[in-house]
């Protein structure tokens, strides 16, 4: 059960309000996690803005949604992150994962035939990040390189990274999973809407209109 509150639609404050109907219209969903952020509704917009950039392709147009999936997902996995894993392994169901390709992400990918040697080098980085075991494993970064541009490097250290933080947030507070219903909503949010992110940014606390409806 939920360390915190889980603000409704009914109950958030303007600030939250706004953050809550861009999620809606980005994600397909609020997330618990996200209800539970807008507690601080100003620290929680500008994450938020930070979240879908990093994980979705058409916000950079830099690393496709299979890789950063992976990396989401093994992240969570070492830090045994049961919200994210519940999230993330609907968002890899919903772009073609299979029951044993998701088993293998936690178990000995390396030994797996279902990724590429891009895929597992990018996994293996998540690993050592999330570890902090990269100094051990100096050979882990030339390997990416093989694969990767260094603009994708930046991305997927970005993604674990993030992760890394967002799994102690959630779990740290214990935020409760949602419906299965409202899990599998992740469906919607496979693709982002530029033009509903550039609203987004434009959007929110910093409003005149908003932070009046706050005061």
């Amino acid at each position: 059960m939920a360390l915190l509150s889980i603000p409704t639609n009914e109950d958030a404050d303007p600030e939250a309000q706004a953050l809550f109907g861009h999620a809606e219209k980005l994600m397909g969903r609020v997330a618990n996690a996200v209800r539970v952020a807008a507690h601080s509704p100003k620290a929680a917009q500008p994450l938020f803005g930070f979240l879908v950039a990093a994980l979705r392709y058409e916000i950079t147009g830099i690393l496709d949604l299979r890789i950063k999936t992976l990396v989401i997902l093994k992240t969570s996995m070492l830090n045994g992150c049961s919200y994210c894993i519940g999230h993330n392994t609907a968002l890899g169901r919903s772009i073609g994962f299979e029951d044993d390709e998701i088993a293998a992400i936690e178990g000995d990918y390396q030994s797996s035939d279902r990724f590429t040697p891009a895929e597992k080098a990018a996994m293996a980085w998540a690993e050592y990040l999330t570890e902090r075991t990269y100094r051990q494993h100096p050979e882990a970064m030339p390997e990416l390189k093989k694969h990767f541009t260094e603009a994708q490097i930046v991305e997927i250290t970005m993604v674990s990274g993030f992760f890394n933080f967002w799994n102690r947030f959630v779990d740290g507070l214990q935020v409760d999973l949602e419906a299965e219903r409202m899990v599998g909503n992740i469906k919607r949010s496979r693709v982002v809407d530029l033009d509903e992110y550039v609203a987004f940014m434009r959007d929110g606390w910093w409003r005149e209109e908003t932070r009046q409806a706050a005061e």
